[in-house]
């Protein structure tokens, strides 16, 4: 059992982990709080269940990229034409953003409709690990979040667009005079940020029911997450988002889900009183991990 609780774990922190860096991101570099992201998330979902369900019969793994393009060239299209307009307004872009979350999610319904769906496991079975059952799926998803997180990383520390995302958030105006293309650095930004949370949903497609208005909860764990693990920091919200879901998912099996949450939360605020920066001490910026 206790195996089996901490794999669930790893799969819940690995795409909390997702979702936060995206909102790190979006945070950090266009001084937005993005209330939409957990719709990002659904769209993600959803794409696969078009795709892979008895609407389509979509490889799992090409649909997931389909999922991930679509989203990305969706939140770039919507900084170009909306959020460009609140870049360093915090709650102009709160309001535009709850907004777009109240849209999206209100669309989705009679599209989707009110009976949550499921999608077809793409990776059926499980293996023996010290005489405990591991579904294959969850480990996949965990190698797959991982992977991309770390590779996030990477792609901030050392490639020219990361070190021009840096730059944006660092300075914007130095960055300016440098000859680095603000608008297009942020909307770059802002495309993977979704993009990233539609991930997150493709990947959990499998593993969990899917309705509009899942992208709640999840938006829930990645704002508890960036607290805990600082604002600016990918490497901070990568850690925090292992130990909140191994928190979450023990103190749900054993004192019940309302008492999980309540706990993260918990977690969330003591941090805010002992380590207002959070846990890698990061504060509006993009670390390098």
């Amino acid at each position: 059992m206790i195996e089996q609780l901490a794999l669930n774990s790893f799969v819940l922190g690995a795409i909390v982990a997702l979702m936060s860096i995206g909102l790190v991101l979006t945070f950090s570099v266009l001084g937005v709080i993005n209330y939409a992201h957990g719709e990002m998330y659904m769209f993600g979902a959803v794409i696969i269940f078009f795709l892979c369900s008895r609407y389509a019969a979509m490889d799992y793994a090409l649909a997931c990229v389909i999922a991930v393009l679509a989203v990305g060239l969706l939140g770039w299209i919507l900084d170009k034409v909306l959020i460009v307009r609140f870049h360093g307004n915090l709650m102009a872009g709160v309001i535009a953003t709850i907004g777009l979350l109240m849209i999206f999610q209100n669309m989705m319904w009679p599209i989707f409709g009110p009976i949550p769906k499921s999608v077809p496991s793409p990776l059926p079975g499980v293996i023996q690990i010290l005489g405990t059952s591991l579904s294959i799926e969850r480990i996949i998803v965990v190698g797959i979040a991982v992977f991309v997180i770390l590779g996030m990383a990477w792609f901030i520390k050392n490639t020219r667009m990361g070190k021009a995302i840096r730059a944006v958030q660092q300075d914007i105006e130095a960055a300016r005079v440098q000859g680095v293309n603000i608008e297009h650095i942020c909307a770059v930004t802002f495309g993977i940020s979704t993009g990233l949370a539609a991930l997150a949903g493709a990947l959990i497609a499998p593993i969990y029911i899917i309705e509009p208005a899942m992208g709640f909860l999840a938006l829930e764990f990645a704002f508890i997450v960036i607290i805990f693990g600082g604002m600016g920091s990918i490497m901070g919200a990568f850690i925090a988002s292992f130990i909140i879901g191994l928190q979450y998912t023990f103190t749900a099996a054993f004192w019940g889900v309302e008492w999980a949450m309540a706990m993260s939360f918990g977690i969330a605020m003591i941090v805010l009183l002992v380590r207002p920066r959070g846990l890698m001490g990061a504060s509006g910026r993009v670390e390098e991990a």
